[in-house]
């Protein structure tokens, strides 16, 4: 009866502490969106897990503009926390590129969501932060080249 009364006291214990998400496998795509006064950028960023260690890629398209930018992610995972650094370089208007770089504390939510606060710096020493979510999914593109985006779990 003693050891019923632990085994229950175990299993409810594993039910409130979710060993997946501490985990789980980041690597995939996925997409966050941010809004700055009237401008907004749509991030898509490519991410590989090795180990405790992520690495990737991103690009941003930003409306109504339309420019676009790219760069390098790279950072840890350990226990569902993640922190990773954007590094990018962009076109500016006085001719110079434009460095930024922006990083992000935040935490694994589930197998598909992150959750946490960016911080992002520039050469001009522009500052922004605040909170940040990012979504996993798939691109997808048809046959007359619209693309879309499918939210789906593990896709990669």
């Amino acid at each position: 009866m003693r050891a019923v009364k632990w085994l229950v006291m175990i299993f409810a214990l594993a039910t409130l502490i979710n060993p997946c998400v501490a985990l789980s496998d980041v690597t995939g795509t996925w997409k966050s969106s941010y809004s700055f006064g009237p401008v907004n950028e749509m991030m898509t960023a490519n991410i590989q897990q090795v180990g405790s260690n992520i690495i990737g890629s991103f690009s941003v398209e930003v409306s109504p503009s339309g420019d676009k930018y790219a760069g390098i992610i790279f950072g840890s995972i350990e226990s569902g926390k993640i922190k990773a650094y954007y590094l990018a370089t962009r076109s500016s208007m006085e001719g110079d590129p434009l460095v930024t770089i922006s990083f992000t504390d935040g935490r694994l939510i589930s197998d598909n969501t992150i959750k946490g606060e960016f911080y992002y710096r520039d050469s001009d020493s522009m500052e922004l932060s605040g909170p940040y979510q990012a979504e996993r999914g798939t691109i997808y593109f048809s046959s007359d080249k619209v693309g879309g985006w499918i939210d789906s779990p593990k896709s990669y």
